[in-house]
């Protein structure tokens, strides 16, 4: 089997999750092992290019020299550069873990596999226009929706991870041909250190409406108000502050994006506990990667994360009351750390091929 993957439209600098950095990198590298794969093209840029530069022969790099912009140059690349480049590679599947083709893919004989992640924009649409501008301009929620819907018709087979998001595809597009591989990761990772001494917690900050980062400042500043060791907690919120957001109190401390090594290692050596809040999630990375860090995260009650973390770490996500009691609970240790098991990447690409020969 000959597969083209693109990773060309991202960044690989710095993240506040390992989202479809994860998915990109985990895919492309277990295509590169799998034994039937027996001629893989990966078109990536300078920022992920050295982590391929000593890949086995039967994998070709194309290397763009930065990551696609945005704006009108994205447009360009989605729509023709894109489809440009596989014609002259002509694989027998062309894969786009970020899930947005070409809206007229002129790919040849090449079959498309979209990796869809979420189908979102159903989310800003029911919200007022004040909310959703902040999340997109018009022009752009209305060009990526346009995208995904396309994606949902067009595309050979999509790959997807979780039965929320499997749901959420077929309320748009009944007929689409869907293939549920997961996510994969590394094998969990010996327990943090010097757990006595982790006394800190971490939390996400985003200036999508979604991450609800009102009730981010609500549940856990009426928690530690109420807690006796309150003066020797940090919160650390790891991520982008919305416009005039202002830190509650001196003991938030702030992180810009981070290298995913730097969240690892904050995480296992600095905090007890994670918390996640969100309106939607077609997944939800950051609890996953908080458990396989050996850091129990509290969650707020949506379908997908009751596929991917225990139930006794998801809350009612609008009650304060429920929120001090569960995060007492944990921070405290008296819910007894169980991490899942996840699948590895080894075993989501043997179901990523598999699903692609069994649809050519």
């Amino acid at each position: 089997m000959k597969i083209a993957i693109v990773l060309t439209d991202q960044s690989f600098l710095r993240t506040k999750s390992m989202g479809i950095f994860n998915i990109s990198m985990g895919l492309a590298k277990g295509l590169m092992h799998h034994p039937d794969v027996k001629e893989l093209h990966i078109l990536c840029n300078n920022e992920c290019g050295d982590t391929f530069k000593d890949c086995p022969s039967h994998v070709k790099l194309h290397l763009l020299d930065k990551p696609v912009p945005r704006r009108f140059e994205r447009v360009w690349w989605d729509q023709f550069g894109l489809s440009a480049h596989i014609r002259k590679i002509s694989p027998d599947w062309l894969i786009l873990p970020k899930g947005f083709p070409p809206y007229f893919p002129f790919i040849g004989k090449t079959k498309l596999a979209c990796y869809v992640h979420d189908v979102c924009w159903e989310y800003y649409e029911t919200k007022p226009a004040a909310v959703r501008n902040k999340a997109f301009p018009r022009h752009e929620l209305l060009y990526f929706k346009a995208l995904s819907l396309r994606a949902l018709k067009i595309t050979d087979l999509i790959l997807t991870h979780s039965k929320f998001n499997e749901s959420r595809i077929l309320a748009h597009e009944p007929n689409a041909t869907i293939a549920r591989i997961g996510i994969g990761f590394e094998p969990p990772l010996s327990a943090p250190e010097n757990d006595s001494n982790r006394r800190d917690i971490l939390t996400y900050a985003s200036t999508f409406h979604h991450k609800r980062m009102d009730l981010v400042m609500q549940h856990i500043s009426a928690w530690i108000a109420q807690r006796p060791d309150r003066n020797q907690i940090k919160v650390h919120l790891v991520g982008s502050l919305p416009d005039s957001f202002k830190l509650p109190q001196e003991n938030w401390v702030h992180h810009p994006r981070l290298p995913f090594s730097e969240l690892c290692q904050l995480m296992r050596q600095q905090c007890r506990m994670t918390v996640y809040i969100s309106d939607y999630e077609s997944f939800g990375m950051p609890p996953v990667e908080s458990f396989l860090n050996g850091v129990p995260c509290i969650a707020s009650d949506f379908p997908s994360f009751h596929e991917n973390i225990p139930e006794s770490y998801i809350f009612p996500k609008e009650d304060t009351a429920a929120f001090i009691a569960k995060a007492n609970e944990v921070y405290d240790g008296k819910i007894p750390f169980e991490c899942p098991t996840y699948p590895t990447w080894a075993e989501v690409t043997d179901r990523c091929v598999r699903a692609l020969a069994d649809h050519s």
